[in-house]
């Protein structure tokens, strides 16, 4: 198979399979949506009587895919070709009542509840069988759910209308956004795992903001992150009647033009912002858009991740108590990195992803820190940002600039703008041009040598010297072998503490 494998080519490869086992099969769901509404598919679902598991065993080695076993009571198993962000998913399901039209009166949405005989697939007029009115809602643009109880039947479902809506365009029926407000409670009885997928992949949509302010008015966000759901009876100091839910999720919609630009070089939402934001950042650009297309250990996004960091940002405020000065709650950077922490945790999330979110949280007020002390941030300094935020370094310089235009509005001033602009550029200089020098430098003497030089028995303290002449040369300091001692004896002489050693 190709590097990115199409819908269509799989079902063609899937079909000598299915019809060797089964007298009658059908493609329904995603596949028949997507046909109708002309778009591209990642979803190809299959139905028959019985025997599901068995056929994806088999069309999984036909295709060259990987074979997941979903559901052994109800017959389900899944096929996933491809690589991550461009896996094409084949389910085969049997059917969930008796006939055709039971099972589709099972499913969850009127748009998803439509079949075709596959054997048809590629007939110029398919014969849509749709028992639920998908076609009519489909013309509208509307999520309508097929029965009353069809989030009590699985609850995930509450999530899938949000993520849905947002991937189609479509609004959520009235009386369907009801259902989902009346059961929002039951989401609490879907695995864990479940929840964040379907959370990782609404966070990769556009309109992110509008979903979240959805997730929050059907009640299904104080279901999934209470501690920022909670934010919103929090209000924001010196901005009237808004409050730092509001401003997390402003803040979020400002992420994702950031992102946008990054994509396409173009930052004309951001207006005259944007236009700073394209010459000081121009030159990193493409090596940003690189960084936020990488994936982690997990399977999600740089920029998915960021996306979920500009939301949690400031889960810290809703728990800071240490006291306010001038509007400030202080330490809600801390406070909030240990919150993020633990949502991430509780969401499934990698080892990889926690950190990744928990270092831009912790981290998102340094670059603005930085603009405080002056134009150019010190060797030093930089040296010391990179080495307290990666690998979430990128990520949370960009953090920072949204948040510092969700936080200032239309009273954002072009002076302080330009000047955090300005810092950002010799961030990601030094991050892309001067790694070697500021960043990570190669030290001039290793921990053997220091040792045998020094008279020093292996221990934390060695490792600290280390650290402090890394430093030392990240900041132009040090240079050489004979530098480098020297420093360490001087530390030594002075009992100065050590980072290691604080």
């Amino acid at each position: 198979m190709a590097d990115v494998p199409q819908a269509n080519d799989l079902i063609e490869l899937a079909l000598p399979v299915l019809e060797a086992r089964h007298a009658e099969f059908w493609l329904v769901g995603g596949w028949v949506r997507d046909y109708l509404l002309g778009r591209p598919t990642h979803d190809v679902d299959f139905v028959m009587p019985e025997g599901a598991i068995a056929t994806a065993r088999q069309v999984s080695d036909a295709v060259g895919g990987a074979f997941v076993v979903l559901d052994v009571e109800r017959d389900t198993a899944r096929v996933v070709v491809g690589p991550p962000g461009a896996s094409i998913y084949m389910d085969f399901a049997g059917l969930r009542g008796p006939t055709l039209d039971a099972d589709l009166w099972a499913r969850d949405f009127t748009v998803n509840a439509m079949a075709v005989p596959a054997e048809d697939w590629q007939a110029p007029e398919h014969a849509i069988i749709d028992p639920t009115g998908g076609r009519a809602d489909l013309r509208e643009g509307l999520l309508r759910a097929v029965t009353p109880e069809a989030f009590r039947e699985d609850p995930l479902r509450m999530l899938r209308a949000v993520r849905l809506g947002a991937g189609l365009g479509f609004e959520i029926e009235s009386q369907t956004a009801a259902w989902i407000y009346r059961d929002a409670e039951l989401l609490d009885a879907v695995s864990r795992e479940r929840v964040r997928d379907e959370l990782a992949q609404l966070l990769g949509l556009p309109g992110v903001a509008h979903s979240l302010r959805q997730l929050e008015e059907l009640r299904l966000l104080g279901q999934v992150m209470p501690e920022v759901d909670r934010l919103g009876a929090l209000p924001l100091a010196g901005r009237g009647g808004a409050n730092v839910l509001e401003h997390s999720v402003t803040t979020v919609d400002l992420a994702e033009k950031v992102l946008a630009w990054l994509g396409s070089g173009r930052a004309g939402e951001l207006n005259w912002p944007g236009q700073r934001l394209e010459e000081a950042l121009g030159p990193y650009r493409e090596h940003l858009n690189s960084h936020m297309q990488g994936v982690l250990p997990g399977g999600r996004s740089a920029a998915q991740l960021y996306i979920l960091a500009a939301l949690l940002h400031d889960v810290g405020k809703g728990a800071a108590i240490e006291g306010s000065s001038e509007g400030r709650l202080l330490n809600h950077e801390v406070l909030g990195a240990s919150i993020a922490a633990t949502i991430m945790r509780r969401l499934c999330f990698s080892s990889a992803e926690t950190v990744r979110v928990r270092l831009s949280v912790r981290n998102h007020m340094r670059p603005g820190q930085l603009v405080q002390e002056g134009e150019a941030p010190s060797r030093r300094a930089i040296y010391r940002f990179f080495r307290d935020t990666e690998p979430a370094g990128p990520d949370t310089i960009l953090l920072s600039l949204a948040d510092h235009l969700a936080t200032r509005g239309p009273a954002l001033d072009p002076d302080h703008w330009r000047r955090h602009l300005s810092v950002s550029r010799a961030l990601l200089h030094a991050y892309y041009e001067e790694r070697h020098e500021i960043i990570d430098p190669h030290l001039v003497i290793d921990g053997h040598s220091l040792m045998t030089e020094l008279n020093l028995a292996p221990g934390p303290r060695v490792g600290a010297l280390l650290d402090s002449i890394r430093e030392a040369q990240a900041a132009g300091e040090v240079s050489t072998r004979e530098q480098a001692l020297s420093l360490a004896r001087d530390l030594m002489q002075r009992n100065a503490p050590l980072r290691d050693e604080r």
